[in-house]
């Protein structure tokens, strides 16, 4: 976003500036970008601006984790970043001798104090496993041990993996320890970066590195509680690329633009949040490439694209307007060839276009009438339908047909419950002769075309 609030991109700008058209979202992995930014007061201003930016060209719509599911919904970005920021007092606890420090700052009485200490000792006290020992031991791999993590040879206590395991994410995040890491991992299983850096199949030559030692690639690790399973799979999968090579991002703390495992991090997330959406749109062609890779393995339906290439798809496919509908399944029926199912009696066509800038499949059924069902293909990772989308959609059909049968009009913020519970009432139009009846079944919005009156028990 930082290259359209500086005024480049134009022809992409004005094009995604059509609200009725498009649903733009923004997410915390954006909050996460301006946080890593530099926080002095002198650049306060600018992450302001940054976020007004943001609020206004998203119109506050954000998609965020909680509660191990995605949300939707408005959101002030300016709050979202004062939340993130304020977390970093937090997570001070988590740095090494933060606990002891943080019961000092509370000023607890003297009971209170000889309650807890006893439990922080023998946290402290609690030796370490064997395992940890024998890596220092062995002369294999006691230097990468003592590179990353210190601290643990001189302390053998449970506090001490604490700390020195949060010792090493937060020189992962500040310093050039990444790049370290990275290049350890490579040379452990004698893998040829140059080569995979743009290798046409990644996957294929890092399976092949493992099998060398007759060892399984690494998994995605377990499950979490606090975001979902596909979450966490398209980060994980995006960070393995980058940690093997393929496209890896450059990784400095010289002076300029600071570049760390958290912006690594960070693109994981914006790639995570993406599936949510039918387009992600980057102009960093390293996201770009470990993006498709990730989406092409893990078969994610959005497509991944430069702000130039998107505008060439939209002059291509999108430009068209609602009250140009009509016309346009005209000409996706006679120039798209259909999959026609076994019995012949379906044909189903499936593209890049967007009938009133929604649907984007059609099915044509022979039965004793003719009759077309219009459907939506969605994200991945975002099935359900949005009230803002249902409502666009109402207003631009009422536009094209005109009033609608039952004289219902716009959507109204009530019948979001009832489309939740697959008791909305949709709305139908007669139009040129034929019959329009949009409902929602199962969670699906489909808008239904019949030479004559529509029975929903014909379904």
């Amino acid at each position: 976003m930082s290259q359209l609030k500086a005024g480049k991109h134009c022809e992409f700008a004005e094009i995604i500036s059509d609200d009725q058209k498009f649903l733009k979202l923004f997410s915390t992995s954006h909050i996460g970008d301006i946080a890593a930014s530099d926080q002095s007061e002198h650049n306060r201003a600018n992450i302001e601006s940054d976020l007004e930016f943001i609020q206004e060209i998203t119109n506050g719509w954000c998609v965020y984790i909680s509660s191990n599911k995605a949300v939707f919904e408005k959101r002030s970005a300016l709050e979202l970043y004062d939340d993130r920021t304020e977390l970093k007092d937090i997570q001070k606890v988590f740095e090494p001798g933060g606990l002891k420090k943080m019961l000092e700052d509370l000023d607890l009485d003297d009971q209170t104090t000889e309650k807890i200490t006893p439990f922080i000792q023998a946290l402290e006290n609690l030796p370490t496993a064997e395992v940890f020992r024998e890596t220092f031991e062995n002369p294999q791999t006691s230097e990468t041990m003592r590179q990353f993590l210190p601290g643990l040879e001189s302390d053998n206590s449970q506090m001490g993996i604490f700390n020195s395991f949060l010792s090493m994410f937060s020189r992962l995040n500040e310093t050039e320890d990444y790049k370290k890491l990275r290049l350890n991992l490579q040379k452990g299983i004698n893998l040829n970066r140059d080569r995979l850096f743009d290798a046409k199949e990644p996957y294929k030559l890092i399976e092949k590195a493992y099998q060398k030692f007759n060892i399984e690639v690494p998994s995605d690790g377990a499950d979490s509680n606090h975001a979902p399973q596909w979450y966490n799979e398209l980060c994980n999968e995006y960070i393995r690329l980058d940690m093997h090579g393929y496209q890896e991002d450059k990784i400095t703390v010289e002076k300029g633009r600071k570049q760390t495992f958290r912006n690594t991090v960070e693109d994981a997330f914006h790639t995570a949040f993406a599936t949510t959406c039918d387009f992600y749109i980057t102009n960093d062609d390293r996201n770009l490439k470990k993006s498709e890779a990730v989406y092409q393995k893990l078969q994610i339906n959005s497509l991944v694209m430069k702000p130039n290439e998107f505008v060439a798809h939209y002059n291509d496919w999108l430009h068209l307007k609602a009250n140009q509908s009509i016309r346009l399944i005209a000409g996706v029926l006679k120039h798209v060839d259909p999959v026609v199912s076994e019995d012949g009696k379906k044909q189903s066509y499936f593209g890049c276009f967007f009938i009133f800038d929604y649907f984007n499949k059609i099915y044509q059924l022979e039965d004793d009438a003719l009759y077309l069902i219009l459907s939506r293909e969605k994200p991945t990772n975002a099935r359900m339908v949005f009230e803002k989308e249902l409502s666009v959609l109402i207003d631009k059909m009422l536009d094209v047909f005109g009033e609608d049968n039952e004289k219902l009009g716009g959507f109204q913020s009530h019948e979001i419950a009832m489309a939740r519970e697959d008791k909305w009432l949709g709305r139908k139009w007669i139009h040129d002769g034929l019959y329009f009846n949009l409902l929602l079944l199962n969670g699906h919005l489909q808008l239904y075309i019949t030479a004559r009156e529509f029975r929903q028990s014909i379904l």
